[in-house]
């Protein structure tokens, strides 16, 4: 099972408390997940589709407790494109009072004197941040889906109107710390979060606990195989560097020996260039204590400073 269908089980087990969040969550999913057909005299019925049966259950369960409706379960072949299995429709007809909750969910509305179906959020269920906690659990159940994240990070809702992607990204940015983006793909628009510290705050909005603690896991042991790689390439640079250095000493004063003779140096810097030739491979940290007295590596690299100065004052 994918790390976002797990997410979804899990979600499908959260019966909010509060009728106020019953309703913004039936609200979010079906605005996201539901469509309506004509039913006669004006009237529609309503059909809510997921292709996750603990996700039927759960609206099932949660439109009996808010509304006291016992909406008709049915089970038919997947319709997205490529995939094989189950599709599963709550249906919700006019003598269910159907009108009633596409009103009080804000998809039906009046303008004018008219009903119109809105594309966008309808806010006033969302008053308090509760709902809108909950509302966002509806939408993800209805629309939503996170990526493995072992193999990368993104969480995303996946719409066909405009609107409603706007109003989505702005309602996930009324969370303090927590910033979403949409983009469109083909005829699409898709709000996503790509930050693997907003996904986690996600995860823990929606009340998708145990997922959260899987997902921060992932990032922990990536973080620390990122740092362990880190170190090793630093160390790797280090030794690099520290092996350039001691050849190029070794050059110069190869050359110094040549030109005009170590014993025509300084005892102190005589000292450090024979010490280097017997140690090709020391650092300056080694070569400081192999010196009579030791010093720090600060001051042996003066001193190997002083013994360029001389081989590049000599032809």
């Amino acid at each position: 099972m994918s790390f976002s269908s797990e997410t979804k089980n899990e979600l499908a087990r959260v019966l909010p408390e509060k009728k106020c969040c019953m309703l913004a969550e039936i609200s979010g999913f079906l605005r996201v997940a539901g469509s309506l057909r004509l039913a006669g005299n004006g009237k529609f019925k309503i059909v809510l589709t997921t292709e996750n049966p603990a996700v039927a259950r759960h609206y099932k369960t949660l439109i009996k407790a808010y509304y006291g409706i016992d909406a008709k379960l049915e089970i038919g072949e997947s319709n997205s494109p490529g995939k094989s299995g189950y599709s599963y429709s709550l249906t919700i007809k006019p003598e269910d009072r159907s009108d009633l909750i596409l009103r009080e969910t804000g998809i039906l509305l009046v303008k004018a004197g008219e009903d119109y179906i809105s594309d966008g959020i309808y806010f006033n269920n969302l008053r308090s941040k509760c709902c809108k906690k909950a509302y966002l659990r509806g939408v993800f159940l209805g629309c939503g889906s996170i990526t493995d994240p072992g193999k990368r990070y993104q969480l995303e809702f996946i719409t066909s109107s405009k609107k409603f992607a706007a109003d989505l990204k702005k309602l996930i940015n009324s969370f303090v710390d927590l910033n979403a983006n949409v983009a469109t793909r083909r005829t699409s628009y898709v709000v996503y979060i790509k930050r693997a510290s907003y996904i986690s705050d996600m995860l823990a909005i929606m009340k998708a606990y145990n997922s959260m603690l899987e997902f921060q896991n992932v990032m922990i042991n990536k973080g620390i195989r990122a740092d362990a790689t880190r170190m090793t390439n630093c160390d790797n640079a280090n030794l690099d560097r520290a092996l350039m250095t001691a050849e190029k000493q070794l050059m110069q004063i190869k050359k110094i020996e040549a030109k005009l003779g170590l014993e025509n140096i300084p005892g102190a810097l005589r000292e450090l260039a024979l010490i280097r030739l017997e140690h090709p491979d020391a650092n300056l940290t080694e070569i400081g204590e192999l010196l009579n007295p030791p010093i720090k590596k600060s001051g042996v690299n003066k001193k190997f400073k002083k013994l360029e100065e001389i081989a590049d004052k000599l032809n």
